[in-house]
Order: C-alpha cells, then structure tokens, then sequence
C-alpha cells in the first residue's frame, strides 16, 4: 500500500471523527503539535516518518470538516427558515430539475423581504416551482412564500442531503414573478442551452422509454425515465447503467486526445483532453461520481502524457482528497461511495476474481479456451463480481433490499453497454447537425437501448428477483468492512512474510487458540447473517408472566415494544433472545396504561437500550414504577408523545399503526378508570392486522364500539389477560378475530383467564393461544398470510 493511500485513510478518518466529536479548530491545532515534532525528531525514520505524515492528515481532515459547518447570521438565508411569509429576490444558479408535476429550482438569494423590513442575504434556497411555466438557469425572480428548514425523516435526513450540496433552505408551493432573463453566466447559458437541444434531439430520435434512458447515460438526465423502470433497474442491482461513470470519462478522453492529437499534435492533446474531461463533468451535472471519475481520467492522461505510469489506487485516493477537501460532506454522498467502492472494488479484487476462475476453468478446459473464456466474462461477470464485493454492502444498508439476479442481469446486459454510448452518442451529434441521419443511427441505438430494456425488465420478474431485507446495522456494515480489510491486507502479503507472521503467532498461542479464534469471528459473522430482517411482520407475545409484553418488528427492522410487563429480568431476557446481538436500539416503546404489570419492565428497557420514541396515555398515576419510568424519559431526553384516538403512524408502505383509544378526554367514574383509558393500537398489515387493546373493559368497549373505528383485525390480543370484566359479545362480534393471545401467567391468583371469556371464544370459533400454556406466542406475517410459532 503506497504512501498516499496511507494519507487518504487518514484525511477521510479525520473528516468521518470530526464529524462524531466536532473538535474545535483550537484543540486541533494544539494537538497537531505533537506529529510535527515527532517528524522533526524522528525525521530519518522511515515509520516514524509516516505515521507523523499521517497523523498530520488526520487532524487536517478533522479540521477541514470542522471549518466547512456552516454559521448562518442576520445575513444568512436559512437564518430566517421557518419565520413566516418571505419575498425572496434571486437568480436561478443552476440547470432546473424537471420532473412530471413540478421543476426544482436552485436560487441563489439577493434579498428577503419579511413584514415590513427588507435584508439583503446570501444562500441558496430549493424552490419547488409549478411544472409551467418554465423557467431557465439565469432567471431572476421574484419568489413570495413559507421559507422553510429541509425536513429530516426516520429513514432519511432530507435536510442533510441538501446541506452536502450548499442548501439549507426550502420553498414550496410559492407564487413567482420573472424579473429578468439571462442573468448568469455566459459560459452556463451557452452550455445548458446545447444540453436542452441534445435532449429536444434525443427525443426527436427515439420513443420512450429508450429515449429517457439514453438521456440518463449519455447527458446525466434521469429524471424521465419511468418510475416502473427504474424500480426494476433497482430490483436487478443494475442502476449503475444509467449513471455517468470512467466509461464515459473514458471514451470522451480517448476523444479529445485522438481530435487534439490530430489537429494541435501530441504536445497539445493533453490540456484540450483534460479540458474535454471538465467540459463533459460540467455539462452532465458535476455529481460526485461523475467528478471522481473524472479526476482518475485526468490524472491518467496527464500520466500517459509525461511518460508516467497511472496507479489506480493513487489516483481513486487523490481522487477521494481533492473532492473531500473542496466539500468535506461528500464522504457521505451516496453517488460518491458507491463510486468510490466500485473503484476500489475493481482495482483490489479484480485480478482475485479473475484468478478463481481461471483456476476453476483450467480443470475442465484447455489453456486457449480457458483464456477466451476469461476475455468474455472479464467485463460482464468478473469485473461486476469484483465492484459488488465492495459495493453491496452499502447497497442493502443503504436500500434494504438484495438483488439475487444482478450478476445474470449485469451479464447479460453489459456487453450492450458500449453500443449504447457509441450509436447514442453519434445518433445525437448527427442528429444535431442533420436530423435525418441522426434518425437512421438512432434505430441502431434503438437496439441496444430495447435489448437493455427488456432484459432487465424480464429479470426484475423472475422469483425471488431481490428480497426486502429490512434496517441493517450500521455495526454490521463496519464488521463486514473491517473484515474484508483485515483478509486483503494479509492476503496480499509476501508468502514469506505471511509465514513469519503465523510463526510468530503461533509461538504467543497455540494452535488451538488461533483456531478457537477464528472459529467464533465465523461464528459470529454467520449468527449476524441469520438475525438480519426477512421482509416479513413478526408480532411476538412475550411470557412474561401475569401481564403484557408485545415486541413487534416490522418488515423493514423498526423494533416496537408494547408494555413491559411486571418483571425486568424475563423482559430483558426475552429481547436479548429476539434482538441481534448487537442491536441496543428500540423505534419505539409504547406504554398503554401505567399498572405496574405493564410498566416495571420497562424501566430497565429505558435505562440499557436506545429508545427513539416514548408514546405514552398521560394518566395520572403516581405510582414509584411509573414515576421513575417518567423520570428516565425525560433524563434520557427521550421524544415523549400523548396517544389521542386517531393518531396515525406509518411504519412502512402498507403497514400502519393507528391509535383508537383514549379520547381526549379520560372515561371516568368506570370500575377501573386506568385499565378503560388504555392505549388501544390496531395495526394493519396489508390483509392482516391485529388488535392490541391493553386493560379495557366493558366501558372502554362500548366507547370503542360507538367511535365507527374498524375494529375488525385477524389476530386480536386479548383485553385484560381476559377477565371476566372485559370481552363483551358485541366487541368479540365486532373485532371478529381468527386468533386469540391471552397473556397470563401460570396459576394466576386473578384466576384469569375467566373461563365465560374462554367460553365465548369457543362459542365464536376463534383459535385461542394462552402464554401460561403455549409460552411465547409470535405471528408472522407477510401481508397476506400468518404463520404461528409457539414456545411449547
């Protein structure tokens, strides 16, 4: 490993740290110190030398990050987010983002008038304009409306992924006034001036969608492309077709060079190539993938211009300095680590995988063939094989899904690819110049595009094509990198010094031990594997004794807890058996009444794990569990919420959680005002849902039965551990379960469940399942079935 990919982990690590500590600027440089007089004292030590060297870039990079958080003041536009009407006065400072019902545009602000005072501002604010009319890079306009701070969501930070790109402000739905035309920069006008007319060609060329998805690879533009389409480019791991990549750098390099070449002679070529490489990133958008290829491009021509040799890895690492030093938030852009990965993928491992299999063909085929063979699956089996070692990872962590048809899709597409840049890219610029020839190249390019089209499409629908995978650890993510560091770093090591090493392990451990060790790291890498989610709704009712405990996993991982039960240590025990052993995060603890058979067990819950969210009834009820339990929510600065009927949460796409009890207002003067003022949950799954009513009794029911809520759910967990108090025949009929769950414990001195309870319920034909008999109970489902597990 050469000496500046040593920097480049350093300077990326001191971005990635800063980020988690936020070092002050002062603490920084006092600790700078310390390398450099390391590197003064030791300076003709070779390690000593390097670490020093490294440890400077670390603390660089931490630095560069700290400096890049922005401040904003009286004369910052976000300073004003979120503070009523605005008229904001700016100039469109980029190429406007055209979707089907709406354009973003990019503004760079003048001025803002709010109330009756009128300041003059600098920023950028993301307007959602109407689709019509339309407008260009360069307008000034007049912008009245809410000026408000980008959202943030569970699964994704909206407002950080603008931030990345120097926006802090958002405007929709505003009224606008044209001011003026042309009002930017000569160069930009003239450029997406010629971008718009390559795309009125394109689409003059080629029906749809052939003629969305050639503006996608070939201009940057993938916003026609159609939604289904996409979803099924996604669903076969092939979305980097679409993407700007070295491909395209690559040909427009050989491009430049070969016309400079030509017209100016060698000496010349290589600004005019390097100068065809920045003309290119500019006019397809400048996104993070496309500006880190194109710096490897460049650095490669100029490589190839003074008679040097081009190392990948030094130019991938050069790469990733310069892009993060001018904007230290593109480490966490995703077309940027995806590239990234994919890169160093390919330099890596290319050659490993390429060595597996001339290995494997060499036992059946002969030298001649094997090699054929290798030449054609190089680029669509062996190069893909090599960027997903690096990149699906990041992919399912990313998207929650795994393609399982990507290597077949990617084979049998790939090999498309070139016709589609080349006879696309003609097809365009003769179409430019002369429509008509322009036609006739196109319907080649036709080909490939179609070819592309239906492959993918066709692969996207066979079985099993890519599974749901649900929330990945952020944990898990960094083993499996720090793994597949530590096994390339001692598999490309000399095999002399790979000896020397495992002697001198050997003469610390025994054999035994490295073994033993090795054994638990699979072990636990296999037992990381298996507790990842299966795309499907898990329900579980704990045993917990003589109360309720409900763990609740969704499709995509989120983790719900519903009431605690009367014992921290059954509790605790359960959820360590049902979580990943690395997994100390909780979405969401909900607490339907504050009876210490439903709260005690929470509280070591709170106290040992990550809740996200705190929903909770309000009753007064100042028992000791309960007030702690309060205590601990609001010391751990837990989000705390009121459950009113009719509060919604929308976990995923299809699976909702709604609240259907308490009212505003508490039932009082009942037999038991805490049990009939229970949190009341139905959650609905597609076909199947469940109903969750705490303690309610009788009163609760009727006030239940009276709201017009759908009560009707397939699997229905018994209210009040079914007492005879609770469960009257018009909510049975009305709730009309399949399946019953009563938690209860074993020889309970309520006597629950009541047996008229357990009547009823054989009266209806519903299945009844009773933790004190069946233990833990736990309902799968995947939307449209259920399958039952039980402990015993």
């Amino acid at each position: 490993m050469v000496t500046l990919t040593y920097l480049g982990i350093a300077w990326l690590a001191g971005i990635f740290l800063s980020s988690l500590l936020n070092l002050p600027a002062l603490f920084l440089a006092l600790v700078g110190l310390v390398p450099l007089a390391s590197l003064f004292l030791w300076r003709e030590n070779p390690r000593v030398r390097l670490a020093s060297v490294c440890a400077l870039a670390l603390i660089l990079g931490a630095w560069r990050y700290s400096s890049a958080i922005p401040h904003f003041d009286e004369g910052s536009l976000a300073y004003y987010n979120d503070e009523g009407w605005v008229k904001l006065t700016g100039v469109v400072s980029g190429e406007p983002d055209v979707r089907d019902a709406y354009t973003n545009l990019r503004v760079a602000a003048e001025s803002l008038a709010l109330g009756d005072r009128e300041y003059a501002v600098t920023g950028t604010a993301l307007v959602r304009a109407p689709r019509y009319p339309e407008y260009r890079y360069g307008d000034r306009l007049e912008i009245e409306g809410f000026l408000k701070t980008p959202p943030e969501f569970e699964d994704f930070s909206y407002k950080d992924y603008l931030a990345r790109q120097g926006i802090h402000s958002l405007l929709r739905r505003p009224r606008i006034t044209l001011l003026a035309r042309a009002q930017g920069h000569f160069f930009y006008v003239r450029l997406y001036a010629f971008k718009g007319r390559a795309q009125a060609t394109i689409a003059r060329l080629l029906p749809e969608p052939q003629a969305s998805l050639l503006m996608g690879i070939l201009l940057g533009v993938e916003t026609g492309i159609p939604a289904e389409l996409m979803a099924d480019f996604s669903a076969t791991g092939t979305t980097h077709i679409i993407a700007i990549s070295g491909f395209n750098i690559s040909i427009i390099a050989g491009l430049f060079s070969g016309l400079s070449a030509r017209l100016f002679g060698r000496r010349r070529a290589m600004p005019l190539a390097v100068a065809g490489i920045i003309l290119y990133t500019i006019f397809v958008g400048a996104s993070a993938a496309v500006v880190r290829a194109a710096i490897m491009g460049s650095l490669y021509v100029v490589a190839i211009h003074y008679g040097r040799q081009s190392d990948a890895l030094n130019s991938l690492m050069a790469a990733a300095i310069l892009m993060t030093a001018l904007n230290p938030f593109t480490l966490w852009d995703l077309g940027f680590q995806l590239s990234f990965a994919a890169t160093l993928g390919l330099v890596l491992y290319t050659p490993v995988v390429q060595g597996w299999f001339e290995r494997g063909l060499r036992r059946v085929l002969s030298e001649g063939a094997t090699k054929k063979v290798i030449s054609l699956l190089n680029e669509a089996l062996i190069v893909t094989l090599a960027a997903q070692i690096t990149t699906l990872p990041i992919i399912v962590y990313k998207f929650r899904t795994l393609s399982l048809v990507t290597l077949l899709t990617n084979l049998l597409i790939l090999p498309a690819q070139p016709g589609v840049m080349l006879w696309g890219g003609v097809a365009t610029i003769a179409g430019l110049l002369w429509q008509p020839l322009g036609q006739a190249l196109g319907w080649v390019a036709w080909l490939f595009l179609t070819y592309t089209i239906v492959i993918v499409e066709l692969t996207a629908r066979l079985p099993y094509a890519s599974l749901d995978v649900g929330r990945v650890s952020l944990g898990l993510l960094c083993l499996y990198y720090g793994l597949l560091a530590g096994g390339t770093i001692v598999t490309t090591q000399e095999p002399s010094r790979l000896k020397t090493l495992w002697q001198r392990l050997a003469n610390r451990f025994s054999t035994k031990a490295l073994v033993a060790g090795l054994s638990i790291v699979v072990l636990l890498v296999w037992v990381a594997a298996f507790s990842l989610p299966d795309g499907k709704l898990h329900v579980t009712f704990l045993d917990v004794g003589q109360g309720d405990a409900i763990f609740i996993q969704t499709p995509r991982g989120q983790k719900i807890l519903v009431d605690g039960g009367p014992s921290p240590t059954t509790l605790l025990a359960a959820l360590g058996r049902r979580m990943p052993f690395w997994e100390r995060t909780i979405d969401l603890v909900v607490l339907t009444h504050p009876h210490d058979d439903h709260v005690s067990g929470l509280i070591p819950v709170l106290e040992r794990y990550r809740v996200k969210a705190f929903l909770d009834g309000g009753q007064e009820h100042p028992t000791p569990a309960y007030t702690h339990c309060l205590e601990l929510v609001q010391k751990k600065d837990i989000p705390y919420q009121l459950a009113r009927a009719g509060m919604q949460i929308q976990l995923s796409e299809g699976l909702q959680m709604k609240v259907l009890h308490p009212r505003s207002e508490f039932l009082s003067g009942t037999d038991s005002d805490v049990n009939n003022n229970s949190i009341v949950l139905r959650l609905a799954h597609s076909r199947i849902s469940f109903l969750l009513p705490g303690d309610v009794e009788e009163e609760a029911e009727a006030v239940l039965l009276s709201s017009n809520e759908n009560l009707a759910s397939t699997i229905l967990k018994v209210p009040h551990h079914g007492s005879d108090t609770s469960l009257n025949l018009g909510f049975l009929e009305a709730v009309n379960p399949r399946l019953a769950v009563i938690q209860v414990g074993t020889d309970n001195k309520f006597g629950h469940p009541a047996p008229t309870t357990l009547a009823k319920l054989e009266e209806h034909g519903v299945m009844v399942l009773r933790t004190d008999q069946n233990g833990t109970v736990e309902v799968v489902s995947d939307g449209e079935r259920y399958w039952i597990k039980v402990e015993r």
